[in-house]
């Protein structure tokens, strides 16, 4: 490239360049400026979303804690009644075909793993 020294630039061509820089300074200026206050404003409405977000999960925390206790409780009161209809199928022989379309042996044989279809018939299991 060819290199401009001062002196080889005309006085128009220098202040038209002068003009250029100075407005190309204002719009960086400008430009930063603008990215300052969108910036700001996202922040902002990043922080109201997080306070908003805190405060409903506080109002819903008792509920959750209440709901999850419940199912806690029927669940091992369900286990409780699974075991016990897999102890009456032992003693009882005309249980056995309902002991095996449930598969209540299963339920029997090994201890409850929080799996929800395991009581269920197969069909209705890989339903989906």
């Amino acid at each position: 490239m060819d290199n401009v020294t001062p002196s080889s630039v005309s006085q128009p061509e220098l202040k038209q360049l002068q003009e250029q820089c100075d407005s190309l300074q204002q719009l960086v200026s400008s430009l930063m400026l603008v990215l300052i206050v969108v910036s700001s404003t996202l922040g902002i409405f990043l922080l109201r979303q997080y306070k908003f977000a805190k405060s409903e999960l506080e109002a819903l925390t008792p509920a959750a804690t209440q709901l999850i206790t419940e199912y806690t409780n029927n669940y091992a009161m369900s286990q409780d009644f699974l075991k016990k209809l897999a102890e009456y199928g032992r003693t009882h022989p005309d249980f056995g075909p309902i002991m095996t379309k449930y598969r209540l042996t299963d339920a029997l044989a090994k201890p409850a793993d929080g799996s929800l279809t395991g009581s269920l018939p197969v069909k209705a299991s890989s339903k989906k």
